[in-house]
């Protein structure tokens, strides 16, 4: 099912016409989601929202909305991915800041990516900006960025815009796909919920007993549960039950509890010489015995770690996971 949708996605490109109803708009402003697209403000209807914990991509800003059909609400649940109406429309906008130390210096927009419910079915459209509008680029593209780092050095880079299919990498897994932000362990915070079911996303009232991620570059909550809220976000969309990693018994996600299963004195499957010799995903107490960081401070294809989207190590996330297996009781692994 998962490979009939993204096919039937890419096969629409070679008969969009613009919104005539024969295949996507190859414009984006064809699908009425901004009053100003340049400055990502929302037409009326469409929704705003953020994520505590969000997935590491090269440093790009992120943002995101929400569209329901007009007269139709969104299920809650306290576990897994809400349960969406026919045509709800989900937006992620990408782009770049001209200097990550001062936000009103702006930014450059570089993709859009939706994912549109159509007949039970999300289905992925790429959008690559040009001038004042994005247009359907299901293939994907590269695209030379530049901005000034928080250290106030100039960083460059060439951006993966991913093509169509590769969606499905993270969305699916072995599954069709899904959602990954629209969750509640990731949306309920800063009375985000509050908001969004004053603005009539929700059917019925939110529940009072809800849990929710942590932000791992926060100040609240434990260690364990930042690192874990990271893991959740650049790991979990693909280490877990039926996910494209979840061959491994690695799994990443918050709700797993099984030491083994998190990779506590774990060898890796079939990783050969992406493990950098070494012999188990974390050896409990030495990050750096274990796999886990060394596929993290790796930016070699084919050993580093997350696969997509990044190029980039992330050295807050690398850092962060260092400390978590540091402060674990130490156990000698194979004993």
């Amino acid at each position: 099912m998962r490979t009939l949708c993204i096919l039937a996605a890419l096969a629409l490109v070679s008969c969009g016409d613009g919104g005539s109803g024969d295949g996507p708009p190859e414009r984006l402003s064809a699908w009425g989601l901004f009053a100003d697209g340049l400055s990502q403000t929302p037409a009326e209807g469409v929704l705003p929202y953020s994520v505590v914990s969000p997935l590491f991509s090269d440093y790009a800003a992120k943002h995101r909305f929400i569209r329901v059909p007009e007269g139709t609400t969104a299920t809650f649940t306290t576990e897994g991915p809400w349960a969406f109406p026919e045509g709800t429309v989900l937006v992620k906008t990408f782009a770049f800041p001209t200097d990550r130390r001062d936000p009103s210096a702006g930014e450059r927009i570089i993709e859009t990516r939706l994912l549109v419910l159509e007949e039970g079915a999300w289905i992925p459209y790429v959008y690559l900006w040009d001038g004042d509008d994005a247009f359907l680029s299901q293939v994907g593209a590269r695209v030379d960025v530049d901005w000034i780092h928080d250290d106030g050095e100039a960083r460059t880079l060439t951006y993966r815009v991913p093509n169509a299919a590769q969606c499905a990498n993270c969305h699916g897994g072995l599954d069709d796909p899904l959602p990954l932000g629209p969750r509640t362990l990731q949306m309920d915070h800063s009375g985000q919920l509050e908001r969004l079911e004053a603005a009539g996303l929700f059917g019925e009232p939110l529940p009072t007993e809800r849990d929710a991620l942590v932000d791992p570059e926060g100040s609240e909550g434990t260690l364990d549960e930042r690192a874990r809220a990271y893991l959740h976000a650049n790991c979990g969309h693909c280490h877990r039950d039926q996910g494209s990693a979840g061959q491994s018994g690695l799994w990443l996600t918050a709700d797993v509890t099984e030491s083994l299963q998190l990779g506590v004195c774990k060898r890796p499957v079939a990783a050969g010489r992406a493990a950098g010799g070494r012999t188990f995903d974390i050896v409990p107490g030495a990050p750096d015995d274990s796999v886990m960081v060394y596929r993290m401070e790796s930016d070699e294809a084919g050993i580093k770690m997350p696969e997509l989207p990044s190029q980039l190590v992330h050295p807050e996330g690398v850092g962060l996971i260092r400390d978590w297996i540091a402060a674990m009781d130490p156990v000698t692994c194979g004993e």
